[in-house]
């Protein structure tokens, strides 16, 4: 699907169907809510560009208009974290047949290592896609799943939990599977990722409506 030479990324250092009623809000665990963003405004800590002609921001949340094969990745700099839950709600509006994606990122150490969960709603699938030194690997390849919401227009939510060197994804709230990682010492940085490929048929639009970071406790996987 994506290639790492094909992925033109706009590199920003730094940083569901939904459940009824969620109605934008990430629906996260029950762990301590330690960050939360709904981008009425720009956190500092995104260190985002203060003018960006693809970006809008408001009571809707943190809209992007990519064109194809453009992208953005932003690592939160509010603190580094060892376990935790990291999930966030988007809606995507893409041409049919399109590699657009959104995603989590998580374990991230800076914009070339670190997991990102990717959803691309067009063709309703989802992958775990690992850069590590200016590398693409792919410890989970592209694969279908009924919990993600398909269409040129659509709401989904990734959540990602991780505990040690486990991580958990779970997706519009049903657990997709675990798989086994390698996280940085001292703990990780968290983000998100939209995007679109060269060959798409037009541009997307991707609004981010919330993002939620959560504390594992000993009782959580």
């Amino acid at each position: 699907m994506r290639q790492m030479m094909s992925r033109c990324r706009l590199l920003v250092l730094s940083v569901g169907v939904l459940i009824a009623g969620v109605d934008g809000a990430a629906a996260c665990g029950s762990g301590k809510l330690l960050f939360e963003d709904k981008f009425e405004t720009i956190d500092p800590a995104w260190n985002l560009p203060r003018e960006d002609a693809t970006r809008s921001n408001g009571p809707g949340g943190l809209v992007y208009k990519l064109g194809p094969g453009d992208s953005i990745i932003t690592l939160n700099q509010s603190g580094l974290h060892e376990n935790y839950e990291v999930c966030a709600v988007f809606t995507s509006e893409v041409p049919a047949e399109a590699d657009a994606y959104v995603a989590v990122d998580f374990w991230g150490s800076d914009s070339d290592n670190l997991y990102e969960a990717d959803i691309y709603p067009a063709f309703g699938t989802y992958s775990v896609y690992r850069y590590q030194n200016k590398k693409a690997l792919k410890p989970i390849s592209p694969r279908s799943d009924d919990s993600v919401v398909k269409g040129t227009s659509a709401t989904n939510e990734i959540s990602i939990t991780v505990n040690g060197n486990k991580a958990t994804i779970a997706l519009n709230g049903k657990k997709v599977i675990d798989f086994t990682g390698q996280p940085p010492e001292g703990g990780s940085l968290f983000g998100l990722s939209l995007g679109t490929l060269k060959g798409d048929a037009g541009p997307s639009t991707f609004t981010v409506k919330s993002i939620q970071l959560r504390e594992v406790t000993a009782s959580q996987p």
